[in-house]
């Protein structure tokens, strides 16, 4: 085998220039490929951590069929109790509690429909990054229960500015109309155009008035500083819900449950990519049957006289076969390095393309910043070079096979 890899590497260097060639095809293609895929897990992860962090939890606590149905109705009863047995599972965790009631917010010039998120101020500004988003005015504070923040769109739609009043009217429970006084405080824009025209966030306490009584919350949310524990965080939450009066009946969700859509977003496109670097897997896999199957027609009469003097078919055939896995091994850890190497700058500059689509994009109802910074996904990295080996070793496959097909005197006498 030895000996048969030595060949295998001289017949390569036979034709520098040809290898050279297919080498560079393989390495800029596994490069792109690495570089392409850490911008895109990046960008996924970013992605992720937005949603988890503005629209859920690592770990969330609802009322009972709120998932299936988010009805205004449907709630967390006790919801600080609720908090403070979810904060002893995990006291390194920050807890949030939130409010969600859907409704029409009025001001003297217009009126318009709204979705009312109400937050603990000084919590939320922890796990989301809304207060930095901030445009005109401030931040809610805790005790301003008559404050509100609006949308950059929704603030121009309803024609108010700071310190102009607004009226949130809802019917959260039952048929009764319930509404609430708010004064602007501030204006915040996130680049999506959902978020920007429909969102205003206000105190949780000012948003519990709305309901007949108790301390309601739609979701008690727990934000781990390491995802990779949510699996565990999530049976401990359950037991410590559970053991609570009435906590049998909610529902204890880890993140990828609580935003199924985001997740299923990111696993499609993931697949997308994928295929797209299949075919190109495929194309590269084409250059590599043309430099050794043209390796192999230029020895013809080569492997004539060694069938002749004794060597069996089959030992060609992994001679061929060596020899894209040579073409194979050496290009995958150049393109791995080449991918690396493009990738590290714009780990800390980041991929800046705000010039050509504006400040943000919208995916799945999230915000996504235009500017990208690329992530190293370990798992994929790893696989890579197998990738590259088993594209060159699958194009080595019909040269091999065409070597055992020769026939001793016929390849002697080849021209």
């Amino acid at each position: 085998m030895l000996l048969l890899l030595k060949l295998a590497v001289r017949n390569l260097l036979r034709n520098r220039r040809r290898t050279l060639i297919t080498m560079t095809g393989i390495s800029l293609g596994l490069a792109l490929m690495s570089f392409s895929n850490n911008i895109s897990y990046g960008s996924h992860e970013e992605m992720l951590r937005t949603a988890v962090g503005m629209m859920a939890g690592h770990v969330v606590v609802q009322g009972p069929g709120y998932q299936a149905d988010p009805d205004a109705g449907i709630v967390v009863p006790d919801s600080a109790a609720v908090a403070a047995a979810v904060a002893a599972v995990a006291p390194e965790a920050t807890v949030t509690r939130r409010l969600y009631v859907d409704g029409l917010l009025v001001s003297p010039a217009s009126s318009t429909s709204a979705a009312l998120k109400a937050v603990q101020p000084t919590v939320e500004a922890q796990v989301i990054d809304l207060d930095e988003k901030i445009v005109e005015g401030q931040w809610l504070a805790e005790e301003d229960d008559k404050g509100i923040l609006l949308g950059q769109a929704l603030a121009e739609g309803l024609a108010v500015g700071l310190g102009d009043k607004v009226v949130f009217m809802a019917q959260p429970v039952g048929d009764e109309v319930e509404s609430r006084l708010f004064r602007v405080r501030g204006i915040f824009r996130t680049g999506s155009p959902e978020i920007d025209a429909f969102t205003a966030l206000a105190p949780l306490s000012a948003a519990q008035e709305l309901y007949p009584a108790g301390d309601p919350a739609t979701q008690v949310a727990l934000h781990l500083p390491d995802d990779r524990h949510t699996a565990a965080r999530t049976a401990q939450v359950a037991a410590a819900i559970a053991a609570l009066p009435g906590g049998a009946d909610l529902e204890v969700l880890p993140w990828q449950r609580a935003i199924p859509d985001i997740v299923e977003f990111v696993e499609l496109d993931s697949a997308y990519s994928d295929g797209i670097w299949l075919v190109l897997g495929i194309i590269v896999a084409m250059g590599v049957v043309n430099t050794v199957l043209m390796s192999v027609m230029e020895r013809v009469r080569e492997f004539g006289v060694m069938m002749a003097v004794g060597l069996r078919p089959g030992r060609l055939a992994v001679m061929v076969l060596l020899e894209g896995l040579v073409l194979g091994a050496v290009s995958a850890v150049i393109g791995l390095a080449l991918g690396l190497l493009l990738t590290w700058p714009f780990m800390h500059f980041g991929l800046d393309l705000s010039g050509e689509l504006g400040e943000s994009m919208e995916a799945a109802g999230v915000p996504i910043s235009l500017v990208l910074y690329p992530e190293i996904d370990v798992a994929r990295l790893a696989l890579y070079p197998f990738v590259g080996v088993f594209f060159a070793l699958l194009a080595s496959l019909y040269p091999a096979w065409k070597v055992t097909r020769l026939q001793p005197v016929q390849a002697i006498r080849h021209q």
